[in-house]
């Protein structure tokens, strides 16, 4: 069994993600024909964020049955994943970052926090690395532990270990493939140079 798969829209930052990233990631998987993929044969799925949507609703069922048969699926957003993910109910609400450009002010801050600090992943991502801006906030399921959450505590990004069926997922109100890979804003680089040597780690950790 192969770790981490990781589905492309063909996107162009997507794609240099990919290339960049490629030490942890063992396959890349083009969401267009992923019909044709044994999703079962990877212990992670990525779906990275601005994926093409209308693909990601014919191919629901597909990434439905992944999570629902102990699959580990990781969507960032905007994929509104509430939109075609049923296997696990993850409430989404339309929220706005405060102020866009917070980051260019002395002192600026985005109004999210890490709940859980002392988290493997929020250890592997400081606060500063997962902060530029979000798209929306979820209601945590029970099950969920939550890595950044709104100054509302309402869900940037949670890690759920107990969806029926065996499967984890983790789902994010954040961007980083997009800015990453069109080479702007540096948080974002340093989002996913945590995130993937983790995701690595906890893939082989846990099978």
């Amino acid at each position: 069994m192969k770790d981490i798969g990781f589905v492309s829209s063909g996107d162009g930052a997507q794609l240099q993600c990919y290339r960049d990233f490629s030490e942890y990631l063992d396959e890349e998987i083009y969401l267009r024909t992923i019909d044709r993929v044994d999703l079962g044969a990877f212990k992670a799925i990525v779906l990275p964020d601005f994926s093409n949507q209308g693909l990601l609703r014919i191919h629901a069922r597909q990434f439905n049955d992944y999570l629902a048969n102990g699959g580990f699926l990781i969507v960032f957003e905007p994929n509104r994943m509430d939109e075609w993910l049923d296997v696990v109910t993850v409430q989404w609400f339309s929220r706005e970052t405060e102020d866009w450009k917070w980051w260019m002010k002395p002192g600026g801050r985005m109004e999210a926090y890490q709940p859980e600090p002392r988290h493997a992943m929020a250890q592997a991502i400081p606060l500063a690395d997962m902060c530029w801006h979000f798209f929306g906030a979820f209601r945590l399921p029970d099950t969920a532990t939550p890595i950044l959450n709104l100054d509302n505590d309402e869900g940037c990004l949670m890690y759920d270990q107990q969806v029926g069926g065996g499967g984890r997922l983790i789902a994010s109100t954040i961007d980083p493939h997009t800015h990453h890979g069109r080479r702007f804003m540096p948080a974002t680089t340093r989002f996913l140079e945590g995130f993937y040597p983790w995701l690595k780690a906890e893939v082989q950790q846990r099978g």
